[in-house]
């Protein structure tokens, strides 16, 4: 599926410029942004030290807020590649900015994003695809089956938010236990 590898492709460049915007563009506005983004996660923060179960379910409605605007949105073309493009860069701004070793960081976002990551790209590049779709039956007067497509795509949604949910409770209940059972400190 060339939209996938388009998907991905985007979000990995957009992770290299995260990477690369924190050694090179003012540290003030790297810092703002990180700054930004965690006061977005602090209420998932705080839920976590309440009731963990709580905060599987925020991460993964989060998550899957995520993931169904990508794919549903679609059609406008424009915000599947602006979520991968924000979710990118700052996982690369997050991993190289903040003041724990990339190491450690690494280990906070690898054990769910292995999962995670897919699953967003590909609600990403299913939406992609719906829109390319319409495109061409209304734009170029092709001959597309778009209805079919969706209702094909529509299936994905399911495995994608199974994926999502064992996401969210490896975030919550595995990652943070990750760092320490490996004896890496922050």
């Amino acid at each position: 599926m060339k939209y996938l590898t388009i998907s991905t492709t985007l979000m990995v460049v957009s992770f290299a410029l995260g990477i690369i915007s924190s050694f090179t563009v003012h540290p003030e506005f790297t810092e703002e942004f990180i700054r930004d983004f965690s006061r977005e996660l602090r209420p998932i923060v705080e839920s976590l030290s309440v009731n963990p179960l709580m905060t599987v379910l925020i991460v993964f409605l989060n998550n899957l807020r995520v993931a169904l605007i990508s794919f549903f949105l679609g059609p406008t073309l424009l915000i599947p590649f602006l979520i991968l493009y924000i979710n990118g860069y700052i996982l690369g701004a997050f991993l190289t900015y903040s003041p724990y070793s990339i190491t450690y960081n690494l280990l906070l976002i690898l054990p769910h994003g292995v999962l995670e990551l897919p699953a967003i790209i590909m609600s990403a590049s299913l939406g992609t695809s719906i829109s390319l779709a319409l495109l061409n039956k209304y734009l170029l007067k092709r001959e597309v089956l778009v209805k079919q497509l969706f209702i094909r795509y529509v299936k994905y949604l399911i495995p994608i938010t199974v994926v999502l949910a064992l996401a969210a409770f490896i975030e919550v209940f595995i990652t943070p236990l990750v760092p320490t059972a490996l004896g890496i400190t922050s």
